[in-house]
């Protein structure tokens, strides 16, 4: 983009990839929200860190769309990226039942049974050295073995799928814009595409003969499964495959190190299980886990916060900073349990919101409700570590118990 297209814009240069940003990203990110409502990166793309800014875009996908990297990302037939309406929510129908109210209480005992288990084991490996990291052991594959049980996945391949997923997820390590041809996280996220798109393929057609009451199944009988390709089958699976387990797994995270690190919260969600479903909203708004959400300008004449925006342009919307505007939030930097309720933008808003809400909010609960009844009194016992911006959320948490 021309200098003279922005020269009226504030403009900064901030490499949000930097591995220094990771531990604590909210300085660099009030900096933009402070420099204005939309503001440059001369890495080459457009950024808003505000909430209201964030809504007016995502309110409006018929001007600025999932073009570029989403469709990128996870192809052009995935609802994820489709910006026209009654595709978009005739493909998202097709799982709208398993994903609500009773089709999620349905999955509750899966849910508590598999999270006993895991605390099972987290409670042996804390008795026999001291320590354990609570990201392998329980918040990563927890949601990827929900997922994979309601597509009908068997455990074997499950460790595989959390494998091919995590390497998608990675595909903005490298920072934006992307180099699609060179950058070697973009190419690992492709080839995970492939070997999990071959694997989807050979899943519907096994359901087409053997139906269950999986997702895949559901697809592949359904009335627009009737009408589409094998191919939009499999992009519009895989979407769902990914986003249902990367997302929830680092709020999992967050939610172990925002107990430890705050005791008395803690010991209150002990003592008034009913402040719970807010504490974990807080923990969503207060540190995010879809840190960057990438939209396309597609048509002419759109602005943004006054700013004339070109066809092609990026956007980038700042999700997690925008859970941390003090033109929605009071004290948006505390971690307040009590705080007056308020919609954050984590699930998204408007057309492309999260399919998957509901069911990421009762996998929280029952991590959390099961920590807080195994773990009443633990600490972080080593530095934490965080993956890549994107998708910021601890990659490991060790914990230990605190006697006495």
């Amino acid at each position: 983009m021309t200098r003279s297209a922005v020269a009226d814009a504030p403009s900064l240069d901030i490499d949000l990839y930097a591995p220094e940003i990771l531990p604590d990203p909210w300085p660099v990110l009030a900096r933009i929200r402070d420099a204005g409502p939309i503001v440059w990166n001369e890495q080459g793309y457009w950024m808003t860190a505000h909430d209201r800014v964030c809504r007016q875009i995502m309110n409006q996908p018929d001007a600025i769309g999932q073009e570029g990297l989403i469709a990128s990302l996870f192809g052009e037939e995935a609802f994820i990226s489709i910006d026209e309406r009654a595709m978009h929510n005739a493909l998202r129908n097709v799982w709208v039942s398993a994903f609500g109210k009773d089709g999620v209480e349905a999955l509750v005992p899966f849910v508590r049974n598999v999270v006993g288990a895991m605390m099972d084991a987290v409670e042996e490996e804390l008795r026999d050295t001291g320590q354990v990291d609570l990201v392998p052991a329980l918040s990563r594959p927890l949601p990827a073995h929900v997922i994979a049980h309601m597509m009908g996945v068997s455990e074997a391949m499950t460790p595989t799928v959390i494998a091919w997923a995590d390497r998608m997820a990675d595909a903005t390590a490298g920072g934006l814009p992307i180099d699609y041809d060179n950058c070697p996280y973009w190419l690992a996220s492709e080839q995970a595409k492939q070997d999990l798109a071959a694997f989807l393929i050979e899943q519907i057609r096994y359901r087409r003969g053997n139906p269950g009451d999986d997702l895949v199944s559901r697809m592949v009988h359904s009335p627009v499964g009737s009408r589409i390709s094998e191919q939009a089958m499999m992009v519009n699976l895989r979407q769902l495959l990914f986003a249902g387990n990367e997302t929830t797994s680092n709020w999992l995270g967050h939610i172990v190190v925002a107990l430890a690190d705050h005791p008395r919260e803690r010991r209150a969600l002990r003592g008034d299980r009913s402040l719970l479903p807010a504490a974990l909203e807080e923990v969503l708004r207060w540190q995010g886990v879809t840190q960057v959400l990438p939209r396309g300008v597609k048509q002419q004449g759109v602005a943004v916060a006054g700013q004339d925006l070109p066809v092609g342009a990026e956007v980038v919307l700042l999700l997690g900073a925008a859970g941390r505007d003090p033109e929605r939030y009071e004290r948006p930097d505390a971690f307040d349990i009590r705080r007056e309720p308020k919609p954050h933008l984590a699930f998204g808003f408007g057309l492309h919101s999260c399919l998957g809400a509901a069911l990421a909010r009762m996998e929280a609960l029952e991590v959390a409700s099961a920590i807080l009844d195994r773990l009443p009194e633990y600490r972080v016992a080593r530095p934490l570590a965080f993956g890549n911006f994107s998708l910021r959320g601890p990659t490991s948490v060790w914990i230990e118990r605190i006697e006495g």
